[in-house]
């Protein structure tokens, strides 16, 4: 058995065994492909299982398929929340996965669960980043850190460790302008969260503990400009600098640690809105999200958190070296040579609390918003998405929105749901009677199944493919328009123009 991957283009299709010119369903550039037995000009591949639980076999043609594995990010629906996968491409052939947030519920489980075999066997992660300790965020690492065959090489976090008592992110100095006791090291994390201390009930607080004592996790630590690996002045990700990764690097733009005169790293707070003085909790640990920027050959990518205004206001001014005193705007050009990307993850599920300028500095050609269920957020906002389109690049930039892009498969849930309740019915007249239910009982969980897959095939989740020259932005439609099962939208490299639509 060899592997192959689907090549670019719209028209790659899985073809009926007796009739390769039969169409059945249309596949994504860079699709994984298991083959079986090979032709001249046809490949026959296993995709999927039948209801009897076998492999399906089809044809592919050869012209469809490539070598090379692909970048890839998938945006998943995580509800209220953020959970992105990640898929690098490494020189050698191999692969490093990673996962940035994985949502507050089972919704990041699940779709890995359905990606990787049902986690059947060892599934090795190099990093988890936690981008800050908000639930929306954290939390479906949980059960995640629980499972035996899920192993993490480092788990990343932005030093803001949730506790107990008068002062949730831990002391501060004297001005009470500073965080000053950072959760940095591997040490930091088990002296505050590896013994039975009690976090008062913080559910952070457990999530650390059990990545701690797994045996499965390797290193927890702060990743920060501070405690990054630094090159040349600029913050990486470990194994992901421009020395050490010539495809793929990941530079670390936040949390931007400020040490004391001792040298001790600390972190600013930030107040309700940009001129306030006074500590608010949630702008500190949203504003000093881990702050990533991606850059995979020629395409660049923000993942930006929960950034907030006073955020942004600092990070600006940080990176163009401006005094507080310039107008917001004079940072722009100088923020923009460090933040300027191709594709942004839109801060905190695309509420309002984003600067104009921020956005300018960024000013991508397309915005990707993680939202969910909660609608007393109303996210995204209607505004803030006018916002995002008047300052993205391009006549017509992207906007995508896991929620708005949602499939409700009302119909069809009712049907399915119907079946179920007469299924209901039939399982507990038998049991009453003490007859066999095993073969209704067998078709309600495949019914629950289908709802379950099709939940995580289509609900929202984006898909990003790249080689670095060419892109796809992709997502499943509700229904499958005949055999074509994607809406995509193509991008190419050129030059000095950068990406433009194909």
């Amino acid at each position: 058995m060899s592997i192959r991957f689907a090549g670019p283009g719209d028209d790659v299709y899985l073809r009926d065994l007796n009739d390769p010119g039969k169409k059945l369903k249309q596949i994504l550039w860079g699709d994984f492909l298991k083959v079986v037995e090979e032709t001249p000009d046809l490949l026959k591949v296993s995709w999927g299982k039948d209801a009897a639980g076998n492999p399906q076999l089809f044809w592919v043609r050869r012209q469809d398929t490539q070598a090379d594995r692909l970048l890839e990010l998938v945006f998943v629906d995580v509800g209220q929340g953020d959970g992105c996968l990640l898929v690098v491409p490494q020189a050698d052939g191999s692969e490093r996965l990673m996962l940035v947030d994985a949502g507050e519920g089972d919704n990041m489980l699940r779709f890995l669960s359905w990606r990787f075999g049902k986690f059947r066997n060892d599934l090795h992660f190099h990093a988890a980043v936690i981008t800050h300790p908000d639930q929306d965020h954290y939390l479906g690492f949980q059960k995640l850190f629980e499972l035996p065959t899920v192993h993490v090489e480092n788990v990343y976090h932005n030093g803001v460790g949730e506790r107990q008592g008068d002062d949730p992110l831990g002391p501060l100095d004297a001005a009470r302008r500073h965080l000053v006791d950072l959760v940095a090291s591997h040490a930091d994390a088990q002296a505050l969260y590896g013994g039975a201390i009690d976090q008062g009930g913080k559910r952070y607080a457990r999530l650390i503990r059990t990545a701690l004592q797994s045996g499965r996790v390797g290193n927890v630590q702060m990743l920060s400009t501070a405690t990054a690996l630094i090159e040349d002045g600029r913050a990486w990700m470990p194994g992901f600098s421009p020395a050490t990764n010539a495809d793929a690097t990941i530079e670390v733009l936040g949390p931007v640690v400020e040490p004391d005169a001792a040298g001790q790293p600390r972190l600013r707070t930030f107040g309700a809105s940009i001129s306030a003085q006074a500590m608010d909790v949630g702008k500190t640990k949203n504003g000093h999200s881990v702050l990533l920027r991606l850059s995979y050959r020629g395409l660049t990518l923000l993942l930006g958190g929960d950034l907030n205004r006073p955020a942004e206001n600092f990070l600006l001014r940080h990176y163009a070296g401006i005094a507080a005193a310039q107008p917001l705007s004079a940072a722009v050009p100088g923020a923009r040579a460090r933040f300027q990307s191709d594709v942004m993850k839109s801060c905190h599920h695309g509420a309002t609390d984003v600067t104009d300028e921020f956005l300018q500095a960024v000013n991508p050609f397309a915005f990707v918003v993680s939202s969910g269920d909660e609608e007393s957020h109303v996210h995204p906002r209607p505004d803030l998405l006018g916002r995002l389109g008047k300052q993205g690049r391009g006549t017509a930039p992207l906007l995508l929105s896991t929620e708005l892009l949602r499939s409700t498969r009302e119909s069809e849930a009712k049907d399915a749901l119907g079946q179920i309740t007469r299924l209901d019915d039939k399982i507990e007249t038998a049991l009453r009677a003490n007859t066999d239910a095993s073969a209704d009982q067998a078709t309600r969980l495949k019914l629950l199944q289908q709802l379950t897959r099709r939940n995580v095939e289509v609900y929202g989740a984006i898909s990003l493919r790249s080689d670095g020259q060419r892109l796809v932005i992709a997502f499943l439609m509700e229904r499958p328009r005949g055999v074509k099962r994607w809406q995509t939208y193509w991008y190419r490299h050129q030059g000095a123009a950068g990406f433009v639509p194909d």
